[in-house]
């Protein structure tokens, strides 16, 4: 039976008609901590006290503790009894994450890959308890909870993982799309030579000259439509750059694009690109987006065959602009400049480069973008501010991370987007000319056919987990019909779940963790907030119930579906965008 491609938003809708029915919506709010809570984390562990009492008083299934002085932690081993602490986290199959010798900033970014190897579920409930007091302190973890929201984007859902898988084998067996693999040989040759990394942000309008006067002795990467934009003022990119999956990328591209014109250029984009864009190009390379199903996949592919590891590009997403940047920095070069990477929108609301076709009004309405939900203000770059939804926040932070793990490479930011930590905030006019040190096609030619290698997938219908997967739907249908009768129960029943699709990671069949992980994650995380939102026990419970059902359908659609799933492409296109954007 196929199952429809939008069963996410379908169940999703269905789990919230579920907490309508329920009529909890005038319960009573909890106002104090219940015996047991999901999550405490702690800000300071002085001697150990405040730790020590809490649990003797509550249990947690999670507990997040961070104490930046070495020798008040070395104080507090005379002071409480961290054996009987360990001993007992054990027995209650309660997880206790420690953190010594760091800052409470360290603590909060290392947070993100604890989550990320737990589950974003175990914070979305959390007891916060802050020890240490101070304006520093006060001003971090207020600021981490106003960017809360941002733990839980990223995590795609099942639709988006299965159709990633599928366009991934279809690139790598129908289209033989050589994929990325550089060695540090190859990024030694490209150091001494500078890229552009150009996207389509409002400050591209500042620099469009200065690309001009470079365009010779530059490698550009064209992000995503900042194509469109330099075609009209005669700059053909040396590659172009896309990262989105769905049919709309192809159906943009076709709409909007000369094909005989893409016909002469490079592409480099990932794993699960619509399978009819790449054969748009000239010449296509792909790499590995990951954390994907595709990627999981193509990795134990390519382990099998040839005894090594074939990466992942880094900081890939969220935007376009990021797989851009990943990809420049990849290849080794010693200068990166970044154009138009605004990551958010001037005060005044201008979303996009003038030359944008977002900005042509001839254009089909679905192209149309909006500043209304830009709710961020983040530092500019050549001061004041700038506005931002919730995926640039993300889309600069990940650039941060990313130019913090290559110091090798000197990074500018360009105009006056928002600010990135570690890149040089620049005025257009204060670039310096770059000098034309080798033959840029040649350069072109060798970064193509060095830095990539062909791989093909043997018999992939054997190994995409077919009867594997049926089989972790049915056990993780079994744990949620077991019986619960208190809210530690029930979230234990969450937990367990979590804990046996975790289980898959880096193991065979690692790609169904990504196939699943983010359902999961949408389901678990409103249940589990449910739980321990309202005073009256019983009331919750029977909401929970409710929306477990829900959850248990949703296991059960996508165990339907996966069979065929796995080798179908994605059916979101321009058509279905526009039809959405009419219906809101």
């Amino acid at each position: 039976m196929r199952v429809d491609k939008r069963i996410h938003i379908r169940y999703m809708a269905d789990l919230v008609e579920s907490f309508i029915e329920s009529d909890l919506v005038n319960e009573e709010i909890i106002g104090s901590l219940p015996k047991h809570f999901p999550t405490c984390m702690m800000f300071g562990l002085g001697l150990g006290y405040a730790l020590s009492t809490l649990l003797e008083q509550f249990s947690f299934d999670y507990v997040f503790v961070c104490e930046p002085d070495f020798e008040t932690f070395y104080a507090s081993l005379f002071c409480i009894d961290w054996s009987t602490i360990l001993h007992e986290s054990d027995e209650q199959d309660r997880s206790v994450f420690l953190k010594v010798g760091v800052s409470f900033e360290i603590f909060l970014q290392e947070l993100m890959s604890i989550v990320d190897s737990v589950g974003p579920s175990s914070l979305v409930s959390s007891f916060c308890y802050q020890h240490t007091p101070g304006a520093e302190v006060n001003a971090l973890i207020e600021q981490f909870f106003e960017n809360f929201e941002l733990i839980q984007l990223g995590y795609g859902f099942y639709n988006d993982a299965v159709t990633g898988l599928a366009h991934t084998i279809e690139n790598v067996n129908e289209n033989r799309c050589p994929v990325f693999l550089p060695t540090e040989a190859n990024k030694a040759k490209l150091n001494g030579l500078t890229a552009y990394v150009v996207a389509n942000g409002p400050s591209l309008d500042e620099a469009i000259e200065v690309i001009k006067e470079n365009k010779d002795n530059a490698i550009i990467f064209a992000a995503g439509t900042a194509l469109n934009s330099l075609i009209k003022v005669g700059i053909t990119p040396d590659f172009h750059v896309l990262v989105e999956r769905p049919k709309l990328t192809y159906d943009y591209l076709v709409e909007t694009v000369d094909l005989a014109y893409l016909k002469n250029l490079n592409l480099l984009t990932v794993d699960v690109m619509y399978p009819e864009v790449p054969p748009l190009y000239q010449w296509s390379g792909m790499s590995l987006k990951g954390p994907e199903a595709g990627s999981l996949f193509s990795q134990y592919e390519f382990l099998k065959s040839h005894q090594q590891f074939l990466p992942a590009l880094a900081s890939s997403g969220p935007l376009v602009a990021n797989t851009a940047l990943a990809f420049a920095t990849a290849f080794g070069f010693e200068e990166i400049y970044l154009f138009g990477v605004d990551n958010g929108y001037p005060v005044s609301g201008q979303t996009h480069s003038k030359l944008s076709i977002y900005n042509e009004k001839n254009r089909n309405e679905a192209f149309n973008v909006s500043a209304d939900e830009a709710t961020h203000m983040l530092d500019g770059n050549l001061g004041g501010k700038v506005k931002a939804i919730s995926l640039m926040v993300q889309a600069k932070q990940k650039m941060e991370s990313l130019i913090k793990s290559t110091p090798k490479t000197s990074f500018y930011n360009v105009g006056s987007g928002a600010k990135i930590e570690k890149a040089e905030p620049l005025y257009a006019d204060d670039v310096l000319p770059t000098a034309g040190k080798q033959d840029k096609k040649r350069v072109v030619e060798a970064m193509k056919t060095s830095f990539f290698t062909n791989i093909t997938f043997d018999e992939p219908e054997k190994s995409v987990g077919k009867e594997e997967f049926a089989s972790l739907c049915d056990y993780l249908i079994e744990i949620a019909n077991r019986p619960f009768h208190s809210r530690k129960e029930a979230s234990d029943l969450l937990k367990a779940q979590s804990r046996v699709v975790y289980a898959y990671r880096g193991k065979k069949f690692g790609h169904l963790y990504h196939v699943i992980k983010g359902s999961m994650m949408y389901f678990h995380c409103p249940l589990l907030s449910l739980l321990y939102f309202y005073t009256d026990e019983a009331k919750t419970l029977k909401a929970f119930a409710a929306g477990l059902v829900v959850w248990k359908n949703y296991i059960n659609a996508m165990k339907s579906d996966y069979p065929d799933a796995w080798e179908k492409r994605c059916e979101h296109s321009l058509a279905a965008e526009l039809q959405l954007k009419k219906s809101e």
